[in-house]
């Protein structure tokens, strides 16, 4: 039923974007173990990966507004779920860090979004199916 052509064309995008970043997070990871850049372009290469990312918005944008109503909705109710369920679930960890759990990089927070995302996703769907 969700399956059109214009969510094959936004997963491919996804897929490719994300494809994209995997790439430069090797080219950015491998760039800064064997050299030793000077200040300025160490963070430029540490901050590499992020470029293909900064797309994702636009195309998550563009794909919502392609969207039918009850597709809209659906997505709506996905993101508001993965959003508050990523803010509940972060500031409990963040808590629990008081207590001496270890701390994690704040790059684990946009894979808990995208997976909180996705359930939610998934519950929306559900109930309107």
């Amino acid at each position: 039923m969700f399956c059109t052509s214009a969510n094959r064309k936004y997963a491919w995008h996804i897929i490719g974007l994300s494809l994209l970043y995997a790439v430069f997070l090797v080219i950015s990871v491998n760039w800064l173990q064997h050299t030793n850049p000077g200040a300025p372009w160490k963070y430029a290469i540490a901050i590499f990966p992020v470029l293909p990312s900064l797309l994702i918005p636009v195309v998550v944008a563009r794909s919502i507004r392609e969207m039918d109503e009850l597709q809209r909705k659906i997505e709506f109710e996905g993101l508001a779920f993965g959003f508050c369920a990523t803010a509940v679930l972060s500031l409990g960890y963040g808590f629990l860090g008081n207590a001496g759990v270890p701390r994690l990089n704040w790059i684990w927070v946009w894979v808990l979004m995208m997976l909180c995302w996705g359930f939610g996703g998934m519950l929306a769907r559900r109930r309107y199916s």
